[in-house]
């Protein structure tokens, strides 16, 4: 499934500013660099989720949904609707973060309550008295 979004997006990919011949197909074409960035991002994302680091994976789908975010209008309108769906199928399929607050875990919680009850017993705490 990552590597649909990748697919996709190169399918929908232009040969190059530099191309010379005159094309005669119609199709509406992704500018190569969108189209690489988009791909490079799933793919990121799939090799997060194969480490096991759900938390990095989310993390980077929610960069490859602002990328597209951001690429709206340079995007053809008849690959956006695709696009946007696979984004949405990708960051589905991430299994839930479950990473602890750095800022606060189990031991300073202890340790606060166990500073309050000290302090009820040694007097409020109140320093300066005395």
């Amino acid at each position: 499934m990552l590597t649909a979004c990748s697919a996709l997006a190169l399918a929908g990919c232009g040969g190059g500013e530099q191309q010379v011949e005159r094309r005669t197909d119609t199709t509406p074409r992704i500018q190569r660099a969108i189209a690489d960035r988009l791909a490079a991002r799933s793919d990121s994302v799939a090799s997060m989720l194969e480490s096991g680091n759900p938390c990095g994976a989310s993390a980077e789908a929610a960069r490859l949904r602002a990328e597209l975010n951001a690429s709206v209008g340079s995007i053809p309108d008849v690959y956006l609707e695709d696009l946007s769906g696979l984004v949405n199928e990708i960051k589905a399929q991430i299994p839930p973060c479950h990473e602890r607050p750095a800022d606060r875990d189990d031991d300073d919680r202890g340790k606060h309550k166990k500073d309050k009850k000290h302090k009820k017993k040694h007097g409020g705490g109140n320093e300066g008295d005395g």
